[in-house]
């Protein structure tokens, strides 16, 4: 067991580095061989990451990790009843997208649980592994952007949008634009922080950190949804924030001037960019981010504030909540299924109720409250510049979660989310070996062996 558990701590790592590469490859999977348009095909990237969630499942087995094991079972539980109401209401259901379904939730439950266990046993120092991070992370925002603006410069790749407005935004080869949305609101705070605290650092890395962050900044206008304006915005809203505070305050320049040439490298990159688009005569940069922004006026002089706040998620939302409130006191409990849905609802929270029911929402959510009542507590006491940063995006993607969706069932942004809350306890801890002990549980007793008398 000992060989076994030593193998899937070096392919945690190796996972890290080619995830985003996985997302990538399930875009041209879906672009170039798949022939029908399914929400749960099984891609190569996808099978790879359930081989890879199999792997952790016995993992946590051989770890003996009984927080994690004792989390999971009343979701398997939760999924379970789920199911029996679809059966016992006669109603037309796939298992295979009930089981799919809950398996990605799963997914990042393994995952939130192994990131806390596997952090604590590479013995790494605590400075050395958050370097290591942000090196990683740091290589994640480039590989998307490369991906996004190569797609950008030859007029190739997907739209954002495909809609009765038109086509409008550049996602460059990746499939799910809300989840890559998803992963940039994640990690761009990060890249961030990770610049500006770079004095130390190795030139390679204070580059390599100065790229993803200037770059992020276009990969994110060049998507031109909502929410990646708003996590761009909203982010650099709070660190100049931050900055103004802390030159008024301490006469500290470091974070605005830091902050500048962020946005200078990223201005530099949109004219390198517009330039090639001109050599090779190919859709505007500018027209790009212009169409994205004009659309949602559009959309909001047109059909109302709702619409082109939800992007149409409330006639989804209706819908499931008028069958969930007519199934009656049983699939109030344990919910409707998602087997019995043409469709998600984009909205994360909200499909747990649907889907799962009251026991869904208590035994599937209780462990992310739990965390983010944690992370907001500890912020509160030690606050800085960089558990700030982390806060910010948690908060960005927790909000991002609640009326968009695709974190909490997604294994590509649900991956990095549960990332963060590790990383938050990271920055928090003094020994990086006590780490799991951060996750919360309530029933303690549980996690210790009865003595027998």
């Amino acid at each position: 067991m000992k060989k076994y558990n030593e193998f899937v701590e070096k392919l945690f790592w190796l996972m890290i580095i080619i995830n985003p590469f996985l997302d990538a490859a399930t875009g041209i999977y879906k672009t170039f061989f798949e022939k029908e348009d399914t929400s749960f095909s099984l891609s190569p990237s996808l099978i790879i990451r359930f081989l890879f969630l199999s792997l952790l499942v016995i993992y946590l087995f051989t770890t003996k990790n009984r927080k994690a094991i004792l989390t999971l079972i009343p979701i398997g539980i939760a999924a379970v009843a789920s199911v029996g109401v679809e059966i016992v209401l006669n109603m037309d259901f796939s298992i295979m997208e009930d089981a799919m379904y809950i398996a990605r939730f799963a997914y990042n439950i393994v995952m939130l649980f192994c990131w806390y266990w596997i952090f604590s046993v590479l013995g790494y120092k605590k400075k050395e592994l958050l370097n290591k991070l942000n090196r990683l992370l740091c290589l994640t925002l480039i590989i998307i952007g490369i991906n996004v603006i190569f797609g950008q410069i030859t007029g190739t790749g997907h739209s954002t949008y495909a809609d009765r407005f038109g086509y409008r935004g550049s996602m460059g080869y990746y499939f799910a634009g809300n989840d890559i949305t998803a992963i940039l609101m994640l990690v761009f705070p990060v890249s961030i922080y990770a610049f500006i605290n770079s004095d130390n650092s190795s030139k390679k890395d204070r580059n390599l950190f100065l790229i993803a962050s200037s770059m992020t900044v276009v990969t994110n206008s060049l998507i031109g949804t909502k929410t990646s304006f708003l996590a761009l915005f909203a982010t650099s809203a709070v660190v100049i924030i931050y900055g103004i505070v802390m030159l008024a305050k301490n006469k500290e320049s470091l974070y605005l001037k830091k902050f500048g040439v962020i946005i200078l490298a990223a201005v530099i990159m949109t004219a390198a960019i517009i330039g090639l688009e001109f050599i090779l005569a190919k859709s505007s940069f500018m027209e790009t981010i212009s169409e994205s922004i004009k659309s949602t006026g559009n959309i909001l002089r047109k059909e109302g504030i709702e619409t082109a706040l939800l992007s149409g998620r409330q006639v989804k939302l209706k819908e499931a909540l008028t069958q969930f409130k007519d199934a009656g006191p049983l699939a109030w409990i344990f919910g409707i299924g998602r087997g019995s849905q043409e469709s998600i609802i984009e909205m994360d929270v909200v499909e747990v109720l649907c889907y799962y029911g009251i026991f869904g929402i208590l035994s599937m959510l209780w462990i992310y409250v739990a965390l983010g009542f944690i992370l907001i507590k500890n912020f509160l006491k030690n606050f800085s510049f960089e558990t700030m940063m982390i806060v910010t995006a948690i908060v960005l993607c927790t909000g991002y979660m609640l009326i968009a969706g695709h974190i909490l069932f997604s294994v590509t942004s649900g991956y990095y989310f549960t990332m963060m809350f590790a990383y938050a306890g990271l920055l928090y801890s003094k020994d990086v070996q006590n780490l799991p002990e951060r996750i919360p549980f309530p029933f303690k007793r549980l996690l210790t062996d009865k003595k027998v008398s």
